[in-house]
């Protein structure tokens, strides 16, 4: 069977509130795998199987206690290592609620955590071991990655996003569609309103009027995932990328997992 690859992230703000410390939004999640599903069924029918990479932000777990310790910058003068403890410890707790949520929408992915495969220099993921990420794609499984605490070889830890694990994984992996999820709908401008595409004709006019985040985020806010998302496509290594918010019904994340659909920003 044909097959294309997608990757899908459940962002921190759209499935916690990031001012609220370890505040899940269930629903939210089981009503997305829900859709997720739904698509990967339809696809299947059709003759072209989905290998699905599913991850998720941080959201009010791990940002705020990220914040707390500036754990982005490694070892803390005060703390010392705490942070990697608490932080890591958050996560875990976090990830197998999102996880059980999955599975009453019909999901039922495994988690690979990113302290164990990856590792940073300075700041930067300089190795991500994908082999049993493809091994599970290749069984028709579905892996999870999510931001995280990873080691790193001059600050002692730092902060994996799940933008720069998808970075790292698209130099072995090519992603036909990439789909995030986000609290809002699309991307904004300094209007409040959503900016429908994002190109190379425009993208240097809009960064000025790209909206950050409204809540405790150590990974850049929107500005950054567009960044990161852009530079993605402009090697290659992508397709497309769209940023939406899931509707109640979950029915244009569907249609954005297939290719179909308008809504939300589409970055070319």
């Amino acid at each position: 069977m044909d097959h294309v690859n997608i990757f899908v992230k459940l962002g921190g703000s759209f499935i916690t509130d990031k001012s609220v410390p370890d505040s899940l939004n269930g629903t939210r999640i089981t009503t997305a795998a829900r859709a997720i599903r739904k698509a990967m069924d339809s696809s299947a029918r059709k003759g072209r199987r989905i290998r699905l990479v599913l991850s998720h932000g941080a959201g009010s777990y791990g940002h705020i206690l990220a914040k707390r310790y500036s754990a982005v910058d490694g070892i803390h003068p005060k703390h010392a290592w705490e942070s990697l403890y608490k932080i890591r410890e958050s996560m875990a707790r976090m990830n197998l609620l999102f996880l059980q949520r999955c599975n009453r929408g019909g999901l039922f992915p495994v988690t690979i955590s990113p302290f164990a495969i990856a590792e940073a220099a300075d700041g930067v993921v300089r190795r991500l071991d994908i082999r049993s990420i493809q091994a599970l794609l290749e069984q028709g499984q579905v892996p999870v990655l999510h931001g995280d605490v990873v080691l790193d070889s001059k600050r002692g830890f730092t902060i994996a996003s799940t933008e720069a694990l998808l970075e790292a994984l698209s130099r072995r992996i090519h992603f036909d569609r990439i789909v995030m999820v986000s609290d809002t709908d699309g991307v904004l401008g300094h209007d409040h309103k959503t900016i429908p595409a994002i190109s190379r004709g425009n993208i240097k006019g809009l960064f000025d009027a790209i909206r950050g985040s409204h809540a405790p985020d150590v990974t850049g806010g929107m500005r950054k995932k567009v960044e990161r998302l852009f530079a993605l496509l402009s090697r290659g290594r992508a397709g497309s990328a769209r940023i939406l918010r899931c509707a109640t019904n979950g029915e244009n994340l569907t249609q954005a997992v297939l290719g179909t659909g308008g809504e939300g920003t589409l970055i070319e």
